[in-house]
């Protein structure tokens, strides 16, 4: 091999020798974010493990509990044996539903307001009626409404009232016998009181089986992904480093030819 043939091979390897780093480094930093994926996709993984869902509590005639996704509707809705509950805002007003409000508006008295409902239900809309209207039979006009509307939309998503609770952006009050101290201030002897949702016996906190499953799944395929992947570079940085080191070699080989030809060059001309 010619001098100028040597070095131009040289340059050629050394060329290639610099693409071959830089292609492991390009793997490298790949695999350092796949770390971090994994690392992400875990801690998707373990907050699904730790998400419950809230679940309201009822029962029959007979006494048998059966447990539904928390609601508004659940909550506010009649229904015998069940404890009463409005939802409250940050301004303190009473969230009730589309129809409630419509036949509120809609009524001048309790008793008209009562009309509008079964019989059977007439204790659990009287309560609401005071709620809404303070202690006055007749429709009065108080100086700051003292209810909303809560969309039906709203009212029937276990995801609203879910998060609304958790993240405090409602509370909850519930329709109790008055102390015996406050009968003479309250009506019927029911009034409404804060209570925490956490501390209300008929709404339960339990693991949502169904979000773990679906991340179980989501976190094994993303999981299998990856190391797919990350075997590939493997693979690849394997292929590299062989192809470095044959590279290297040649390096070698050739730049001891060139030498030798070099100084046989300077023998000649001595």
């Amino acid at each position: 091999m010619g001098m100028t043939a040597g070095q131009a091979r040289l340059l050629s390897i050394t060329q290639r020798l610099n693409d071959n780093e830089l292609k492991a480094q390009s793997i490298t930093r790949a695999k350092t974010r796949l770390s971090d994926s994994m690392s992400a996709i875990g801690d998707e993984y373990i907050e699904a493990l730790n998400k419950t869902q809230l679940k309201y509590s009822t029962y029959d005639s007979q006494g048998n509990v059966s447990y539904q996704k928390l609601t508004g509707a659940l909550l506010t809705e009649y229904s015998p044996l069940k404890n009463q509950y409005v939802i409250v805002n940050a301004a303190g007003q009473a969230m009730v539903s589309e129809k409630d409000a419509s036949n509120f508006e809609n009524s001048s008295t309790l008793e008209e307001f009562l009309e509008k409902y079964d019989s059977d239900a007439k204790d659990w809309y009287t309560n609401l009626w005071y709620r809404m209207n303070g202690n006055d039979d007749s429709k009065s006009a108080p100086s700051q409404q003292s209810w909303t509307v809560l969309s039906d939309a709203d009212m029937n998503s276990s995801k609203w009232i879910q998060h609304a609770l958790q993240n405090g952006y409602v509370t909850l009050e519930q329709a109790t016998y008055a102390e015996q101290d406050d009968i003479d201030n309250a009506v019927d002897k029911i009034e409404w009181k804060a209570v925490s949702y956490t501390s209300a016996l008929d709404i339960v906190e339990e693991t949502d089986d169904s979000d773990i499953a679906k991340a179980e799944a989501e976190y094994n395929l993303a999981l299998q992904q990856i190391q797919a992947k990350d075997k590939e570079y493997d693979n690849e940085l394997k292929n590299l480093d062989t192809e470095h080191s044959a590279l290297e070699t040649e390096y070698d080989s050739v730049k001891t030819t060139v030498e030798k030809n070099v100084e046989r060059s300077f023998k000649a001309f001595s």
